[in-house]
């Protein structure tokens, strides 16, 4: 029997470690969106956590509404004169019909009840309105050291990635929920200090869900992650890390 799913970021504690150490790589994603809008009123942002999509959102439409499950995150969601913040399942948003000019998901749509959500997503955009659905993710990669592979081989292996649900999702699947389907795969890179690096891996489901389940306390992970990761870095300098992002766009049919 498969592990129940449960979103590991709803906790006080998981929230302030997001909200601590999430870098906004958003803005890289969403000037790709821009050329796929009609219409810039209204956008929403789904699992918006603690508002740094909602945030980015707002440089491409007029007004935000931004929702996520957990009050825990909207405690830390970032103020901004454009966007609103509530608290709604992703599966049940309080939208009505046909409003939307663009929904966008970054890095919760794994999370969802996807069928419920798409349902809902495809009533609230307006015909020629646009979902966007995005991911960045870290690809344990530092230009110029092969040996910082074996660091993320022993990081996996201590903090194994909790249960989610599924991430594929493609073109026949978005067309019998009703949408055309478009993707885009790119790399970037990230410059992040040691001290931002262990910030950021704090903030991964891995390590929130071991410390979640008591498998060892927050300064337990902190020190591990310190520890491995000095080899790394001289001092206070920044390094490179390699970053991979997809955005995939989908438009009501």
């Amino acid at each position: 029997m498969s592990s129940p799913v449960t979103n590991p970021f709803g906790t006080p504690q998981g929230a302030a470690r997001y909200a601590a150490g999430r870098p906004a790589f958003h803005p890289l994603v969403l000037v790709r969106l821009a050329p796929h809008l009609t219409g810039r009123d209204l956008g929403a942002d789904v699992a918006c956590g603690t508002g740094l999509s909602s945030v980015a959102l707002a440089e491409l439409v007029d007004r935000v509404l931004a929702f996520d499950v957990s009050g825990a995150m909207l405690a830390h969601a970032q103020p901004h004169p454009r966007v609103t913040y509530a608290q709604a399942p992703a599966e049940a948003l309080p939208l009505g019909d046909g409003l939307l000019d663009v929904l966008t998901v970054a890095q919760g749509f794994h999370w969802f009840d996807r069928d419920r959500f798409l349902v809902g997503a495809r009533r609230a955009l307006k015909p020629d309105g646009v979902l966007a659905l995005y991911d960045d993710f870290f690809l344990g990669e530092m230009p110029g050291r092969e040996d910082f592979r074996a660091f993320v081989s022993s990081y996996g292996e201590r903090y194994p990635t909790p249960p989610r649900h599924r991430y594929e999702f493609g073109q026949a699947e978005a067309q019998a929920a009703g949408f055309s389907w478009h993707e885009e795969r790119f790399r970037h890179g990230l410059a992040l200090t040691r001290r931002e690096l262990v910030a950021y891996l704090m903030t991964h489901s891995n390590t929130i869900a071991a410390t979640e389940r008591g498998d060892e306390t927050e300064g337990e992970v902190r020190g591990w992650l310190e520890g491995q990761l000095r080899p790394f870095y001289g001092g206070d300098e920044a390094r490179d890390l390699s970053f991979g992002a997809v955005l995939t766009v989908l438009k009501p049919r």
